[in-house]
């Protein structure tokens, strides 16, 4: 993610020159990466990324800094990354943190040329320390780099200058950029086909550092195979059909919500930063809306159950309208709202095809910012898999698969205009904070069948049935299970 240049041989480094662009990353060092390296708009592109790469893929990636998050990430899945960077503090600091992936101290303008040879490139703000002649060369070289089917990602700040001054860190540094929609026609004109733009805000968490307007790009050279399914929407092979409604218990619900230690909240609510008019579906006990409001100043809730529903009554105070209603049928007009949101709520309903459906419905897909983000279980789910693994035979029911709901869903919001969708991971854990291995097996049991079968003529059986599984899991040392989810954002690419 490191500002890119060409290294001059002169004693005072030169504007534009290599060692111009390396100096700040030299002083910055690990300050950089805590500082950029948790970009929500980062983490979604390398998911997109993961989604669409061949097998032990190759990927070059510009101005790699420290090597996170971007190196380490892919070269976690078992692609062959190389980076390359102006700093030499960057580049020892990434051959330290991420073993896995090749480093090398170079400027992006000084490497050979390699037509055709790497099936993704990424560039997370590398390229704001050049000319603009510089810069266009720069982006046409890597189209040409690109396979048939090759991806690229960049990431910059887009404004009209050159050269231009400016305090970034504590660092005075030079740069040059174009106004955001310029990006997009250079990579056009390069050979690329646009397959998404976002412009979003970032605040610095340093010192002195105002907001910072980010412009992202995903591109691909035409031409390959198609994407194969997305790991987040597993494990493979997916089921034939929808398994049916889990039972959904507010007793149930509550004993769980109180031991959450969940990170997919402010995901969701990040995701809608910018919007205005939003839809949630199965408000449940108001965790989310209550949050979506205090970020937006209001949301609107749909809710079927007449006891959550009128629970969630006290928040109308902050914003929160609460309507009664199924999601397979909402009680809205079209295109009422630039973006609905449902969090864990599609394996409760009957028909979540149609529940998909209706939510794209009450979007107005011409708003620049529609979109549409539901959120269920990650395909290593802890909770899913013990209970798949131990209930689902006791009680005789089909196993849970979230991962055949977002697939599902992903075509369903494709059908519908919403085709431009990415998957992120939101870090969920269930705790167990009880003295010993014995105390939290006999706790999670208790939690655990109340939650997933409450009244069930078997509830007993079930919480026996678990025993042995969470015994040893504890024994182990660990207070908690991981109940990981994923994110899916749809969005239409005509309002990009």
């Amino acid at each position: 993610m490191t500002l890119e240049a060409t290294a001059l041989p002169a004693t005072v480094p030169q504007p534009g020159s290599g060692q111009c662009a390396a100096r700040p990353f030299d002083v910055l060092g690990k300050t950089y990466e805590d500082t950029y390296a948790h970009l929500p708009e980062q983490l979604a592109a390398i998911d997109w990324l993961l989604a669409r790469l061949p097998a032990r893929a190759k990927m070059m990636d510009i101005g790699s800094g420290t090597g996170r998050p971007t190196a380490d990430l892919i070269a976690a899945q078992g692609h062959q990354v190389t980076g390359y960077d102006v700093s030499q503090t960057m580049v020892d600091l990434a051959r330290t943190q991420v073993p896995g992936a090749r480093f090398e101290l170079a400027d992006v303008r000084e490497l050979p040329e390699t037509p055709g040879q790497w099936d993704a490139i990424t560039a997370f703000f590398p390229l704001l320390q050049m000319p603009r002649a510089d810069l266009d060369a720069t982006l046409a070289r890597i189209a040409d780099w690109l396979a048939p089917g090759g991806l690229f990602v960049l990431a910059t700040v887009p404004f009209d200058a050159e050269d231009e001054e400016i305090q970034w860190m504590g660092q005075t540094v030079r740069c040059t950029s174009y106004p955001s929609e310029t990006f997009g026609r250079l990579l056009r004109t390069a050979g690329l086909d646009i397959a998404h733009e976002q412009l979003s805000v970032f605040h610095p968490d340093f010192p002195g550092m105002g907001p910072e307007e980010h412009l992202f790009v995903y591109a691909t050279k035409p031409g390959g195979p198609a994407a194969p399914a997305h790991t987040l929407a597993g494990p493979y092979p997916l089921p034939a059909s929808y398994r049916g409604p889990h039972e959904l218990s507010e007793q149930g619900w509550l004993g769980m919500e109180a031991r959450f230690e969940r990170q997919d909240i402010k995901l969701v609510v990040d995701a809608l930063a910018a919007n205005t008019r939003v839809l949630d579906v199965g408000g449940g006990t108001g965790a989310v809306v209550r949050e979506i409001a205090a970020r937006l100043g209001s949301v609107t809730t749909v809710e079927p159950h007449a006891a959550r529903e009128e629970s969630m009554r006290p928040l109308a105070a902050h914003g929160v309208t609460v309507l009664s209603g199924r999601s397979e049928q909402l009680p809205l007009p079209d295109a009422q709202f630039d973006a609905a949101v449902a969090t864990w709520v599609l394996h409760y309903t009957d028909d979540p095809e149609a529940s998909v459906a209706e939510m794209a419905r009450t979007v107005d897909r011409a708003h620049p910012e529609a979109k549409i983000v539901l959120v269920q279980g990650a395909p290593d789910n802890e909770l899913i898999e013990l209970w798949n693994r131990t209930c689902a035979p006791l009680i005789g029911e089909p196993r849970d698969h979230q991962g055949y709901l977002l697939t599902l869903a992903a075509r369903v919001l494709a059908e519908h205009g919403f085709d431009d969708i990415s998957f992120t991971r939101a870090r969920v854990d269930v705790v167990f904070p009880e003295e010993g291995p014995e105390n939290k097996a006999n706790a999670a049991a208790e939690v655990l069948a109340d939650f997933w079968n409450t009244g069930h003529p078997r509830l007993g059986q079930l919480r026996e049935a678990l025993l042995p599984a969470l015994r040893e899991h504890f024994a182990g040392g660990t207070d908690r299970f991981n109940d990981d989810a994923v994110m899916l954002t749809a969005r239409p690419r005509t309002a990009r």
